[in-house]
């Protein structure tokens, strides 16, 4: 029907309304904002629309709740013809078309006729349609909305549409969403019709209703709030004047996490039993979501710190790789210089352990250079930390035994009543405690070297018995019956007086010429000054893991000079770790070093030493040098030009006194 069109629509309660259309589209629904508002709670807010197709006039329905019906069966979308009847929930609505295609024989009597016969439809058959095509519709749009609200990804915007969908599927007047967050519950979302947001969701819905569903996780529905005997002294629901109301649990695995609170202020009825189970349906849907985003967030932050952590462990990586390039550049060029020094003091073997090349280095390291090869003892003396220990090593791990083991231990450190099963070791039963066989320090030392310490130490019973074994070659196990054959390198070292121990007879004279079948004398660090900055550097690099290199001032440096060291080389060790750890900037300021280096004061200058007034006269020309050498920098241009020096004449005074070796120390 192409023709003019003419709606009787008779809604329950109220007299029948005509309205003619020719052409264009109008919406019919609760909404007053529609071209045609009808007042029927059973209506969706725009529930169905009238329009002209281009094969007459149709009628289309607009996702309602409760459906469309023309002439009792279920529509989407239908063409309408003369007499038809449309149904709207409890609205009745008839199509007639006054000067349409057919209707010249239609007078009154007809349009009567099928006007009762539109509206006499059984009601048993009229309510079960109704029903059954309000759950397809609620069904479909369930779908639908379940479909777009697992398609954000957002949970900000997930939260936003569980309950914009929540409110579209019942058609409710406002809705809240709460979620349990640390022992209570919050508003995630308060939302009006049209995805609006209700700008003060505090205090706009009843707490107890809320509280009472997330508690129990039961659903709670009321057609009328005002005459339901369950409120009764509910504050919020007096104060709030609501109507109609709904609300139901979000389940999840650990149990209620959350509600669905939807209601109606002004319309009693709004929501029914159907209403419940459709809204506990969308409800698991969207519980199935809200998880889903959660876990996405999760896994994303996981991936997130993963990524943060990988980068953390490469920065880190990367400052290791740096600080291995430095030190394994730093370690070279040692090597080199080390190499060349060797060079041109003539060393057949590299001492790159042992820091200092003043000229008593020199002699000590050329000693041990001729002794390394051989197979005589070698006795060191000196000083304690003047680095007697690592002498003995370098003979050994240079010498031909360096494949086999080297065997230290201090004389001094073990007890008068062990040191005889501790060398000569013992058999299992020897004496109490003996539960197992033991060898011992000479059975240990086997084919490779043998490093005692403080050997001034030893006792005189102990000394002959040491005796024997050297000049035997074999030692028997306290309680063993049958001697073992030994072969090592002696070393021995000692800081004290051997010959005066030799005049007052607490040490053996035969054994000391056993031992001390080469005597090297280690200086003490007071006596070879000019390896301070060398040591210095090295302790430096040596205590820093991963920190910022330190710079040294030229009077720090002055003052670690001028020192005595009475600890030695140790001492100087000791004294640079300190630093490491109380310095926090980059450079190593006077005020940096101990109490006692800085109170240190040297001996009168006018006072004649042992050297007379040359070694004064070359000690004082050695400190200026120096001095010189580190206010520019070891530009040895610079210095000489201060010292009114040829260039050549200041190389000939550092061979001269041996700092031509010199490096400055890292950073100075």
């Amino acid at each position: 029907m192409h023709g003019p069109l003419r709606l009787f629509i008779k809604s329950p309660g109220q007299e029948e309304r005509v309205y003619d259309m020719s052409t264009g589209a109008v919406t019919i629904g609760r909404d007053r904002e529609v071209e045609i508002p009808v007042d029927d709670r059973t209506l969706s807010r725009r529930h169905c629309r009238v329009y002209l197709g281009a094969d007459g006039w149709r009628v289309t329905d607009l996702g309602s709740r409760n459906g469309t019906f023309l002439n009792g069966t279920p529509i989407l979308d239908d063409r309408l013809e003369a007499g038809d009847a449309v149904e709207l929930g409890e609205t009745k609505i008839t199509a007639y078309f006054p000067h349409g295609v057919g209707a010249e024989s239609l007078d009154e009597r007809d349009l009567d006729a099928l006007l009762a016969q539109a509206m006499r439809q059984p009601k048993a058959r009229s309510a079960t349609m109704v029903g059954r095509h309000r759950e397809i519709r609620a069904l479909t749009h369930l779908m639908e909305l379940n479909e777009k609200i697992n398609g954000l990804r957002d949970e900000d915007r997930l939260l936003e549409g569980i309950l914009d969908a929540a409110i579209e599927l019942t058609d409710a007047g406002r809705g809240f969403l709460l979620l349990k967050a640390e022992g209570h519950f919050v508003v995630r979302r308060a939302r009006l019709p049209d995805h609006r947001d209700l700008d003060d969701p505090d205090g706009s819905f009843s707490v107890g209703v809320a509280a009472r569903v997330i508690a129990e996780g039961k659903s709670v529905l009321s057609e009328d709030m005002q005459m339901d005997d369950r409120f009764d002294g509910n504050a919020s629901v007096a104060n709030l004047r609501l109507r109609s109301l709904v609300c139901v649990p979000v389940h999840a695995n650990q149990g209620v996490f959350g509600a669905i609170y939807l209601d109606n202020a002004f319309e009693k009825g709004q929501f029914d039993g159907w209403d419940v189970r459709m809204l506990e349906s969308f409800a698991s849907l969207a519980s199935i979501a809200l998880r889903n985003a959660r876990e996405r967030r999760e896994i994303a932050m996981r991936r997130r710190e993963a990524v943060r952590q990988a980068r953390r462990i490469e920065r880190l990586n990367e400052r290791l790789r740096k600080a291995l390039r430095i030190r394994t550049n730093a370690l070279r060029r040692a090597r080199e210089d080390l190499a060349k020094q060797a060079d041109e003091l003539g060393l057949k073997y590299s001492y790159e352990h042992i820091i200092g090349r003043s000229p008593a280095m020199r002699t000590v390291l050329r000693l041990v250079d001729r002794v390394t090869d051989l197979t005589l003892p070698v006795l060191v003396v000196g000083e304690s930390g003047t680095g007697k220990e690592l002498i003995a090593r370098a003979i050994h791990f240079n010498g031909p035994r360096r494949r086999a083991r080297i065997v230290g231990e201090n004389c001094g450190a073990i007890p008068e009543t062990l040191m005889e099963s501790e060398f000569f070791g013992y058999e299992r039963g020897a004496f109490t405690g003996a539960h197992r066989d033991h060898a011992g320090l000479f059975e240990q030392a086997h084919a490779g070297t043998l490093f005692l310490d403080e050997v001034g130490e030893t006792s005189p019973d102990l000394q002959k018995k040491f005796l024997r074994v050297l000049e035997e070659g074999e030692v028997r196990r306290l309680g063993g019956k049958k001697p073992l054959t030994v072969d090592f390198r002696l070393i021995t070292a000692t800081n004290r007086d051997l010959a005066e121990m030799l005049k007052t007879g607490t040490f053996r004279e035969d054994l000391y010429y056993r031992i001390a079948g080469v005597v090297i004398e280690l200086p003490a660090l007071r006596e070879r000054k000019e390896d301070i900055p060398l040591l210095v550097a090295h302790f430096l690099e040596e205590t820093n893991v991963g920190g910022p290199a330190l710079s040294l001032d030229p009077a720090a440096l002055e003052l670690l000079v001028a020192y005595e060291w009475p600890g030695n080389v140790r001492e100087l060790r000791n004294e640079m770790q300190r630093v490491r750890a109380v310095v926090t900037g980059g450079l190593i300021s006077p005020e940096h070093l101990s109490s006692r280096i800085l109170a240190y004061q040297p001996a009168d200058p006018g006072a004649v030493g042992e050297g007379g007034l040359k070694a004064m006269v070359e000690d004082l020309e050695r400190r200026v040098v120096r001095a010189s050498l580190m206010r520019h920098g070891w530009n040895k241009s610079r210095a000489s030009a201060e010292l009114g020096l040829s260039r050549l004449g200041l190389r000939k005074k550092l061979e001269r006194y041996g700092m031509d070796a010199e490096q400055p120390p890292a950073g100075a």
